[in-house]
């Protein structure tokens, strides 16, 4: 409890997070699998590298073990006419709550000149594609359409790559080519050494190469 005393910039930082792996298809253990390694955030923290993962007989149990001279999780029911108290239904099928607030600055998405790409390969083929504009301040990650689940499950991990370059104030094709140096992962795959930066006239013109 002490480690985050508003008891909301954090719970809304991860819940982001966990919002968006949950759009992009990832079952709950791979999603909090997914975050591992991602560089800290300055204000919300990170998974190491070298963590693992572990259960717990229970949520209660879990508390107690990370809470030991803390208060009671809390009396009631999590859940309260099918919801979460966030307002989330429990039947996702009916939607989620309104998006967090929260959410990590980063590129803008769009562009309207010609971008640089670098392909991202997982397991020997290519799934997406990181590009950038040279002209205007954007960036993003663009999975490709035959790659199916492949593509999308590391998204999150090249957003947060790509929002930690925003932060540090690398200009958008400085971070697709600073990402060249992370290491294979098996949800997030990897930019191989030798993989080509290509120029596509334009974003549109990526964006159906990758639907193709």
């Amino acid at each position: 409890m002490s480690v985050d005393p508003d008891n909301i910039t954090r719970p809304d930082f991860w819940h982001h997070r966990l919002t968006t792996n949950y759009q992009n298809g990832l079952t709950p253990e791979q999603a909090i699998q997914s975050w591992i390694g991602v560089p800290e955030d300055p204000r919300c923290g990170g998974v190491p590298a070298e963590a693992r993962l572990q259960q717990a007989p229970s949520k209660q149990a879990l508390w107690d073990q990370l809470n030991p001279e803390g208060p009671p999780i809390g009396e009631g029911p999590w859940v309260q006419d099918d919801e979460f108290p966030s307002g989330t239904p429990v039947d996702r099928s009916k939607g989620w709550s309104t998006p967090s607030s929260i959410a990590e600055p980063t590129y803008a998405q769009e562009a309207t000149t010609p971008v640089h790409f670098i392909p991202i390969t997982k397991n020997g083929e290519v799934v997406a594609f990181l590009w950038a504009s040279p002209t205007e301040q954007a960036a993003d990650y663009l999975p490709l359409r035959y790659a199916g689940k492949d593509g999308i499950v590391g998204r999150g991990r090249w957003l947060a790559r790509l929002s930690d370059c925003f932060a540090a104030g690398r200009h958008p094709v400085d971070a697709i080519r600073y990402c060249r140096r992370f290491p294979y992962n098996e949800y997030s795959g990897w930019i191989e050494p030798d993989a080509p930066e290509g120029v596509a006239p334009s974003l549109g013109e990526l964006r159906a190469a990758a639907d193709e």
